[in-house]
């Protein structure tokens, strides 16, 4: 391995569950500073590249391979498939750092910076352009003017100036525009020159944005920022500001603003990832950890994919992502995310209109007694195909004012620790104007369907919910999860909710009847059991299969060449078959496979 490689993946399995190989990613900046902390991220990826996010909770170990190297921690926890943790390297030589996850292992070459040259910068920049590269020292606050491009070179490594308390950390002001060019193997990092301090903010400005330019950061790390201005829900500084403002993240990290359990007090006091008013956001492949909350946004369109938001920690308004005041035309979009652990909301919104998709929201159940996966607060939000669990309350929604505030849930699995879904009443959200629409999914919880008001603000139909309720299709039974303990909500078999969702909803992958709920059910594997061969030379087997779907049924003489012999519905879970077309075959190979088109015929 040499030091451009990111990481490795010389060490895979197979997950038993899935059968699909997992490999294990490591990821951090190519060269480090003695003493100063690097961002460090762990993934365990499926062979597409897509993270594992079935694996639930688990804990890589870190180690240097020299000895002269100490880590100030050695353990990362990985939620849904991705961790990590700021870590301080004391040794001042190049070392191979690797991240173990049970049989998985992941390497990466770290380069000592402590003789490299630094370049010492502030100010305004002049000129229409400007580099940045290796190491820079930016001393006091830099203008990026309008007009001017600045760029920061691959491998970069930005320190910014920082400050005990206050306002005095240094800061980037960009009125022009800003290309952080980092890739996967040299990834850019702005971060605090000195340890026990924190720097200022970047703030992104300009007049309108409709002429304002596009900003790119990719593969950058941002920690241990907001020594600025403190504003917002939480009167905390946000590490980015952005005022009419365009912004696109791609592969980027917002970590450590704020103490909290995973962060030692060296790392100093709370801030948040973002401040961001009549602006235009992309997030993509995206991790913000460690923080007093998300971003907060106004006005604001917003693209979030495939991105975590983890352990938001604090008094009221902790929460991963905060939208509110949207502007008619905006769209508010989160698909393939995980926002787990908080203290407040996952995702909180005032007089949005939200779209939520195939995301896993969990773990905001650690302070309030009404902390909520979604709290939707007037406006209208939708969630689809997504996973809310482990929340004080998965979805609540108040109203206060205009339109009816509405929800609409479908094909979702929703477990609150007190209730999944709550039409609440609130000093300042007094009206019954609420109303939920909820289809085809899970609803579990103390109450799981609660209302302040009356249950006709709820529409439920083809759906599982802890305590009988009024509604076509709608059930009641033990949703049999694999192990809900362990955070595997997929179905057992011959669950009830398989295959019992509205028969007007597209069909499962697989071509069966779509069942309820977030995951989308997988029959274990086809068996062909009890073969014998008749005095003619007709081979009978049994297939032991799943019911309810079809089964294609296949044969060779060199396991080469397969011929379909017929394609079967399994009504009982054990069938006989004959193969009558095998007479004076000298030898016959026989197997099972789920059919393309797997749903009852007509």
């Amino acid at each position: 391995m040499t030091a451009a490689e990111p990481f490795s993946q010389a060490h895979s399995q197979v997950d038993p569950d899935s059968g699909r190989t997992l490999t294990l990613k490591l990821s951090a900046q190519k060269g480090y500073l003695p003493g100063i902390p690097v961002l460090v991220r762990v993934e365990a990826r499926q062979s597409d590249g897509a993270r594992e996010r079935t694996l639930w909770n688990a804990e890589a170990t870190l180690a240097a391979d020299q000895p002269g190297i100490v880590l100030s921690t050695n353990l990362i926890v990985l939620m849904n498939g991705l961790g990590s943790a700021l870590v301080v390297f004391t040794g001042g030589v190049d070392f191979e750092l690797s991240a173990t996850v049970g049989s998985l292992r992941a390497t990466r070459e770290l380069v000592s910076l402590a003789q490299a040259p630094q370049a010492s910068v502030g100010g305004v920049l002049t000129g229409s352009a400007t580099t940045w590269s290796g190491v820079v020292r930016i001393k006091n606050d830099v203008t990026v003017p309008a007009g001017h491009e600045l760029n920061i070179a691959p491998n970069s490594l930005l320190l910014m100036d920082g400050a005990p308390a206050g306002t005095a950390g240094a800061s980037l002001i960009v009125e022009g525009s800003l290309q952080s060019l980092g890739t996967e193997a040299e990834p850019v990092t702005i971060t605090c020159a000195e340890t026990g301090l924190r720097w200022g903010q970047i703030r992104h400005q300009s007049q309108q944005l409709s002429s304002a330019p596009r900003s790119r950061y990719s593969h950058t790390s941002i920690t241990r920022a907001g020594r600025a201005r403190g504003e917002g829900h939480t009167g905390t500084a946000p590490a980015i500001r952005a005022t009419s403002a365009k912004l696109s993240f791609i592969s980027c990290s917002f970590t450590d603003l704020a103490e909290t359990a995973r962060t030692s007090e060296e790392f100093g006091l709370p801030g948040k990832v973002m401040m961001a008013r009549d602006s235009e956001l992309v997030f993509e492949d995206c991790l913000m950890a460690r923080a007093r909350m998300g971003p907060e946004v106004a006005g604001t369109s917003v693209l979030c994919s495939n991105s975590w938001i983890l352990d938001m920690r604090g008094p009221d308004d902790a929460d991963g992502f905060y939208v509110h005041d949207q502007s008619p035309g905006q769209v508010v979009r989160f698909a393939h995310c995980v926002i787990a652990q908080g203290d407040d909301d996952g995702i909180d919104t005032l007089g949005s209109v939200v779209s939520i998709e195939q995301c896993i929201v969990r773990d905001w159940a650690n302070r309030l007694e009404d902390a909520k996966g979604v709290s939707v607060f007037n406006g209208a939000t939708h969630i689809r195909r997504s996973l809310i669990v482990n929340c004080t309350v998965g979805v609540g929604a108040k109203w206060s004012t205009g339109p009816t505030a509405s929800v609409a849930i479908d094909h979702s699995t929703v477990i609150g620790l007190a209730n999944a879904v709550w039409a609440n009443r609130k000093s300042n959200a007094p009206g019954p104007y609420v109303r939920f629409d909820v289809s085809n999914s899970l609803l579990r919880g103390q109450e799981a369907v609660l209302s302040d008001f009356s249950r006709t603000n709820f529409t439920i139909r083809f759906c599982n919910t802890s305590q009988s309720w009024e509604g076509q299709g709608n059930q009641s039974s033990d949703p049999l999860f694999q192990n809900e303990a362990g955070g595997d909500y997929r179905l057992k078999p011959f669950s009830p909710c398989i295959d019992t969702a509205d028969a007007l909803s597209e069909r499962d992958p697989d071509g069966s009847p779509a069942d309820i709920g977030y995951f989308v059910f997988t029959p274990p594997s086809p068996r062909l059991e009890r073969l014998s061969n008749s005095a003619g030379n007709t081979f009978q087997f049994s297939l032991d299969a799943y019911t309810n779907r079809n089964y294609a049924i296949e044969a060779s003489t060199d396991l080469i060449s397969w011929e379909l012999l017929k394609t079967v519905w399994q009504f009982e879970r054990s069938a006989d078959f004959q193969d009558k077309t095998a007479a004076n075959a000298p030898r016959r190979f026989y197997r099972a496979r789920l059919g393309q088109n797997s749903h009852r015929p007509l």
